[in-house]
Formats: C-alpha cells, structure tokens, sequence
C-alpha cells in the first residue's frame, strides 16, 4: 500500500477530511486508484461533496471506461443524490463499454434494490437474461429480487439456475428462500427436487427442509443422489447439519450412506455415536465394530471403546460392559475409565442392581461429575439427600430431571424409598409400576403429594387411561387447591373431557380454572380452548 493511500486512511480515521481528500487523491495512480477513490467516496459523503467525486470519476472514466469499481461508485453516487435519469445514461454507457460483461446487469440491478426500486431491478433483470441468452449469469441477482418480492417459486427457479453453476452460493440461496410462507414451501421444494436431480439443488432443498422442521424431508432429496466423492462430501456436511439440530437418527442415515462410497474410522464412529442418541445400540455396536477395523489397542480404548460400554450399558449389558473395560485396562486413562463407570452403573440401573451400580461407581473412584450417574443411583435407591446434593449441581435438563429436581426442591425428607422405586421403574420403561409407586410415594411424602400424583396421573394419560388419570386429577384439585400442579390438573381434567366428547363438562372445568387462579401461566391456554368448546356447544 502506498504512503499516500495510508495517509489517507488515518486522516480519513482522525477526522482530518480535507487532509484525507488531498492524499486520496495523491493516491489515484497505479494499482491502488481504486481503493482511493472508494475512500473519497466515503470523504465526499460526509463533506456533502458528492458532486466533487463525479467530477473526478468522469475525467478517470474517459481512461478506463469498463472499470467496474468506478463505474459501480458513480452509479451508486448518482442514485445516492436522486438522479435517476443519469445513472441509466451511465449504467447504458458501462453496457456499451463491457458488451457482454454481466458484470454491469448485476450491479445496477443491486443498486436499484437498495433503495427499494424493485420494479426498476427486475426490468434491468429481465432485459439481462434477454441479452445474455437465459441470463445465467444474474440467476442469483433475479433469485434475490424474486424472493424480496415475495415471488417463491419464480425465486427457486433462478436459485437452482444460479446454484448449478456456482455451488458456493448454496448458503445465499436458503437463506433467502427461508422466509417462503408455509403454503408455499411445497411449490418452491418441488423445484428443487425436480428431475434430473442435480446435487446442488437438493442441497438447497435439504437446507430448507431443516431450516423448516423436516428433517426427514431434508434426508430425502439428499439420499437418492448417485454415490459419489462429491456426494459423500454433501452427505456429510447434511450430517453436520442434522447433529447441531440434534436429529441423530437422520445425522446417521447420511453418515452410513457416506461411508459405504468412503469408509472412514472416524466417520463410523460419530455414526455409532448418533445410533446411541438414536435409542439403536445395536447399530452402534456394528458401526463400533466398522470404526475398530485398523486401530491399535491404544486408540481402540481411547476412541471405540467408550461407545461400545455406552452401547452395552443401553442394552442392559453392563456385565459385558465391564468385561470389555478389563480386557482394555492398560490402554485406559483415568478419565476414560471414570466415565465408562458411570455408564457401567447406569447399565446395572437399567437392569435392576443397584448394589453393582454403586460397586461399579466406587471401584473407578466415581463422583458422578461425568455422567450424573451417582444422583441417580442415590435417588434410585431412595437416599433424597444424596439425590439432592449429586443432581443439583449436574445441570441435567430433561424431563426425569425436572420432575426429580421439582421432587427435591418440595420436601426436605431424606429418605424414600417407594419414591425412588418408582423413579427406577420409570427409567427402566415399567410404566406400570411407576404409576402405582408415585402414587404410593405421595403418602410417603405428604409436602410431595400433588407432584407425585401429577406424575402418575400424566403417565396414566400417556397410556390412553383417562379414567384412572381422571381419578387423579380430581385428587389434586379437590384435596391440593394450593398446589402449583392444581391448575394444571384442573386443564388436562377438562382436555379428558373434551376427549370424551363432554364437552359441557370441559367448559365448566375449563371456567373453574380460570376463575380459581386467575394469576395461573395456564390461563391464556385455558381461555383460547374455552372459547373454542362454546363455538361447538350451542347456548341454553
């Protein structure tokens, strides 16, 4: 960069205007004309002396009349001031200069749309692809103004012209068709995945899809596409895509799919490590196996061997789990053997032991900081104080963890084990035994009750028994109307209700709601849903 550009540049960033205009235009020779005289663009803004810039550029231009930088800043200056009628003379004049360069069509076409001329844009548009034989070359610029316009499917159409020859802006295409209205989005997909299928466009249709909560959608117009380099690389990037959502049955779909066209040890294993999140163990152990193939004892233990004891664990193998960390043990490292203890004691969890899964977490020397585990064998096993100080500070989220912390944070009791049976039964999947023990657990603790027995009652209606889940809620909201679960039961009471077809007796739960805790979150749902029930029951 030369002295005089830098001078500029610093007069330009102290203020000093006048002193940046005289080095700028010191600097308009050679190779660096162009960043002078954007800077005395951005100078003779602020002085409010722009027509001084016009003036420079019209003697500048008789030199280099195709430069696209310096037509693209007299043109831009000229509808900065309002004088529309000039920019087209110059904009026809950059034409005559360029033939054939669709360097002009686009930048205009930009500008108009800047200051919201978007009629103006998509005539110089249209006359582009008249000009240019299809107008491929401002297939993108025609994408945008369509979509601005709110014209979808024309808008899809430029973006899968534009996208075929220039892939990088994959990214520009969904981002500007993710507003298309919900009505909409089948007409724009379906041009997207309109054949032949080409790489690119389902692309777009993939991104979209995810962007709009479809993630099978999105899987779909990828996974048809001809295994290939290029396509592995495509499935792989959609894979990225759908663990950051969290969508890890379809991250490992994409992921085998790339796998078989380029297998990769790392690959196979993030594959097995989605099929765990996926609730499939099974596959896990396969793709574990796939990712095993190759790797020396050291790196088997290191990498493979956590998914596998976290696969065993799930399947209610956590003797195999143990058996597998022994036969590894020299090429474990403390941290890896703490955690696969944890998931070992989770394993004797899920199958009923809890004697092993605590011998299994104090043999690794285990507190629970690494998966949790020792709050939940505290609970399990009844030991509220234990409970309470492990799950406290694990920072566990879903929904057994809330409804454990709650259980909590609401008695100061230490020990229950008829409440911790039924937290057990609920994590092993014994429904059964988890509704009657919470419901047994709230005599237990009474200052629990109402949380206990909303427990139950969601459990029962999760199994189609609105009878019994009835009985329940009737319980909370007559014996607990103090109780934060009271609200709550009095809604899904008049939901059961509805279900029923009695639709007056949901309405007058429905109002008992609203009338008894006017101050509830519930409320606003409670009155959208009574509103609802009397456009369907006629007044008496």
């Amino acid at each position: 960069m030369g002295a005089a550009l830098l001078k500029g540049l610093d007069a330009e960033q102290a203020g000093k205007l006048n002193d940046a205009v005289a080095a700028y235009r010191d600097a308009m020779t050679g190779p660096q004309l162009v960043q002078a005289v954007l800077g005395l663009e951005r100078v003779y803004v602020l002085l409010g002396r722009q027509d001084s810039l016009l003036a420079l550029l019209d003697r500048t231009l008789r030199e280099r009349p195709a430069d696209p930088a310096l037509r693209a800043a007299q043109v831009r200056t000229l509808l900065g001031q309002g004088r529309r009628d000039e920019a087209a003379q110059v904009f026809e004049r950059w034409l005559s200069a360029a033939p054939g360069d669709p360097q002009p069509w686009r930048e205009y076409a930009r500008q108009l749309l800047d200051p919201g001329r978007a009629s103006a844009a998509d005539s110089v548009l249209g006359r582009a692809q008249r000009v240019l034989g299809g107008g491929r070359e401002v297939a993108a610029e025609l994408g945008q103004l369509r979509a601005t316009l709110g014209l979808w499917e024309p808008a899809a159409e430029a973006w899968r012209t534009a996208v075929r020859d220039a892939p990088w802006l994959l990214q520009a295409a969904s981002f500007a068709l993710a507003p298309t209205p919900a009505a909409q989005r089948v007409n724009v997909q379906r041009v997207f995945m309109r054949r032949p299928a080409e790489a690119t466009a389902r692309r777009v249709a993939a991104a979209l899809a995810l962007g709009w909560g479809a993630p099978r959608d999105a899987w779909a117009a990828l996974r048809e596409l001809p295994g290939n380099d290029s396509t592995a690389v495509a499935w792989l990037d959609f894979a990225d895509q759908a663990e950051a959502l969290g969508e890890w049955s379809i991250a490992r779909e994409a992921m085998i799919s790339a796998l078989a066209v380029r297998p990769s040890s790392t690959v196979a294993l993030r594959a097995a490590n989605a099929s765990v999140r996926a609730g499939d163990p099974r596959m896990a152990l396969d793709l574990a196996e796939l990712a095993a193939r190759g790797l020396d004892s050291a790196a088997l233990a290191q990498r493979v061997l956590p998914v596998r004891v976290r696969a065993l664990a799930a399947l209610g193998k956590p003797q195999d789990a143990e058996a597998l960390v022994a036969a590894h043990g020299a090429w474990i490292d403390p941290v890896t053997r703490r955690r696969a203890s944890g998931l070992i004691a989770r394993g004797w969890v899920m199958a009923g032991d809890l004697p092993r899964a605590k011998a299994a977490l104090v043999a690794a020397g285990a507190d629970g900081d690494d998966d949790q585990v020792a709050g939940w064998v505290a609970l399990y096993g009844g030991d509220l104080a234990g409970a309470r100080r492990e799950l406290k500070r694990s920072g566990e989220s879903n929904g057994d963890a809330v409804s454990a912390l709650s259980l909590l944070a609401r008695t100061r009791a230490e020990h229950a084990p008829r409440v911790g049976a039924a937290f057990l039964a609920l994590a092993r999947g014994d429904t059964a035994a988890a509704t009657a023990g919470f419901v047994d657990g709230a005599g237990e603790i009474p200052e629990a009750a109402p949380l206990l027995l909303g427990l139950s009652a969601r459990l029962y209606a999760a199994r189609k028994d609105d009878p019994k889940a009835v009985a329940l809620w009737t319980r909370i909201v007559t014996d607990y109307p103090q109780a934060p679960e009271a609200p709550e039961a009095d809604l899904e009471w008049a939901r059961a209700l509805r279900r029923k077809g009695t639709d007056a007796g949901a309405i007058q739960r429905l109002e008992h709601l609203i009338l008894t805790w006017p101050a509830s979150a519930l409320v606003p749902q409670a009155r959208r849903e009574l509103e609802l029930l009397r456009q369907r029951v006629p007044s008496t």
